[in-house]
């Protein structure tokens, strides 16, 4: 057995279900008397694509997951990839599909960016943003596409608070004001935020304090971003020194739009990386 793979029963995770997740809203029949397992694979699995090789792994899991029970709950699970044949995935919900498919029309032709700054070198932002600019203004006369849609973990929506998009990422700061800065005096960039497409949300029967907390996170605008730049005609992410490489939302797109290069020919590319 891989010594990295280790279980341990702990019957204390009932109250922070109740605390975090809110999982009294479902009708799971939990309570506090149900024993939890914790289930350890350091870091086996950290690369979306090495997963699916890892056989070891695939054993031990189908092994320590075989239950009869009705609902199996995974909180927290840290395979960056998936490690079993695929199933059909669930769809998104219509309302967010059509707000990202209006949008996209709307913008076409267009270059989608995604630049998760999360672990890139912070000395070097400003440096990185320019790199974009150049690549983009490159790109922009080759093709003569004009319209920018950027993806990002930079928080824009002004909380008052400095919190990034991503929960894991806590170490933003000037540097990272400042490249930001270069990019929007340097293009009109187009986010969820400046197209207002996921307004017509404030409709829904939603306290306006839920939704606030959900726009401030990575929940439904960042499924509204992953469909939005399956769709650009360009896709661009950015190099190692500048973002987070092992980005699983970056690999998601490339995967879709692998799909899509080779069965429609609609967009251009399936993914490039600007040069710093």
């Amino acid at each position: 057995t891989n010594p990295n793979y280790t279980i341990k029963y702990d019957i204390t995770y009932f109250d922070k279900l109740l605390r975090e997740y809110q999982m009294d809203k479902f009708n799971l029949k939990l309570n506090n008397s149900a024993t939890f397992k914790r289930i350890n694979i350091g870091i086996t699995a950290f690369s979306p694509r090495r997963g699916q090789e890892n056989l070891e792994l695939k054993k031990f899991l189908s092994a320590e997951l075989e239950s009869n029970a009705e609902v199996m709950l995974l909180i927290q699970e840290a395979i960056y990839g998936p490690i079993f044949e695929r199933l059909m995935p669930m769809s998104y919900a219509s309302h967010v599909t059509k707000a990202a498919s209006n949008l996209s029309k709307k913008l076409k032709p267009y270059i989608g960016i995604h630049w998760r700054m999360e672990r890139g070198q912070i000395n070097l932002m400003p440096k990185c943003a320019e790199s974009l600019v150049t690549y983009i203004r490159n790109l922009s006369l080759t093709t003569g596409i004009e319209n920018i849609y950027l993806a990002t973990d930079y928080p824009l929506v002004n909380n008052g608070n400095n919190i990034a998009q991503s929960r894991t990422f806590h170490n933003l700061g000037e540097n990272h004001h400042t490249a930001m800065k270069i990019l929007h005096s340097s293009f009109n960039v187009n986010t969820w935020v400046s197209t207002r497409a996921l307004d017509y949300l404030q409709l829904y029967p939603i306290e306006g304090e839920h939704l606030k907390v959900e726009l401030n996170g990575g929940g439904i605008q960042g499924i509204f971003d992953k469909l939005i730049l399956i769709n650009a005609d360009y896709f661009i992410a950015g190099p190692e020194e500048c973002c987070r490489l092992r980005s699983t939302f970056t690999f998601d797109i490339e995967e879709r739009r692998q799909e899509l290069f080779k069965n429609n020919g609609t967009i251009k590319n399936t993914i490039d990386r600007w040069i710093l």
